[in-house]
């Protein structure tokens, strides 16, 4: 490994370690989810998934949930290893929730496949739930080193 890639990379797990950079990455996933249903055109409003989700509740406020998900787990990510837990429990949440409402469109007839996005949600929300047990290892190539 190059000696900059290998400084670059001990630096950011130092100082965000395995668990952070997981938290990182749902949190970018969840706001760019958000963003989406803010951003969906006219016509992705006529399609049944929008609409049976709209009954339960305003696309706005969608939004705003992924969204703040995505915000917890920003912050979260910079927090000492197992302080991190709401982050977590939230982004498990989040894809659970948005998983139940497409199983529930499926079983309502209203979401032609629900299920198949059902499980795809709840696959994020079971590998959440693997990655918030693992313990954090945090400065580079270090795997003994735990922080409490």
């Amino acid at each position: 490994m190059l000696p900059v890639v290998r400084n670059v990379k001990n630096w950011w797990l130092s100082v965000i370690g395995r668990r952070g950079s997981a938290l990182l990455f749902f949190g970018l996933l969840d706001c760019f989810y958000s963003w989406s249903l803010l951003a969906l055109p006219p016509e992705a409003k006529q399609t049944p998934s929008y609409i049976f989700v709209e009954k339960i509740a305003p696309v706005e406020v969608w939004a705003g949930v992924w969204g703040v998900v995505g915000l917890i787990c920003f912050v979260s990510a910079f927090l000492p290893s197992r302080k991190d837990f709401i982050a977590f429990t939230a982004a498990i949440a989040v894809f659970s929730l948005w998983g139940l409402v497409y199983m529930a469109g499926d079983i309502a007839g209203a979401i032609y496949r629900g299920t198949v996005s059902a499980i795809i949600w709840f696959a994020f929300a079971l590998f959440v739930f693997l990655i918030s047990g693992w313990p954090e290892v945090r400065g580079g190539d270090e795997w003994t080193q735990e922080s409490s």
